[in-house]
């Protein structure tokens, strides 16, 4: 039980870390490293929204890319209202990617299992949105 309860802390921790603090945080350290930014609207009283932490977010080699490829905001609607209105997010969880000027690159609601979340990673990390749908991508890789 103490392992597992290690592990739980070790997979928050660096997920945790790989998120910036706030919005305005994560679009100033989009623009600055010139990296994507992974906005993940969430809310408390979610249950896909803590299936998706533990799952996928929590997941290590998710951690490491969204730390290394990605400035990751997470944004708790019930508390920031006006961003997910901003954003028109309705429903929990909502993943947004943004290039580092802002521009929408793609937008995927819902749960996302942790393989097709990878290749949303990696499609976007890797500039395929430049020249192709993410349906195009998905479908060839």
């Amino acid at each position: 039980m103490k392992r597992v309860l290690l592990v739980i802390c070790l997979a928050l921790s660096i997920l945790l870390a790989a998120s910036a603090t706030t919005y305005q945080e994560g679009v100033r350290a989009a623009q600055k490293e010139n990296k994507p930014l992974y906005l993940y609207f969430y809310s408390d009283s979610c249950g896909y929204c803590k299936m998706m932490d533990k799952e996928v977010l929590g997941d290590k080699e998710i951690g490491n890319l969204l730390k290394r490829d990605f400035i990751y905001v997470r944004i708790n609607a019930d508390k920031t209202e006006d961003i997910a209105k901003l954003y028109g997010v309705r429903g929990f969880p909502s993943n947004w990617f943004l290039e580092s000027t802002g521009a929408r690159i793609v937008e995927a609601p819902g749960y996302i299992q942790k393989p097709l979340f990878k290749r949303v990673l990696q499609y976007v990390s890797g500039g395929h949105y430049r020249t192709m749908d993410v349906n195009a991508y998905l479908k060839k890789h």
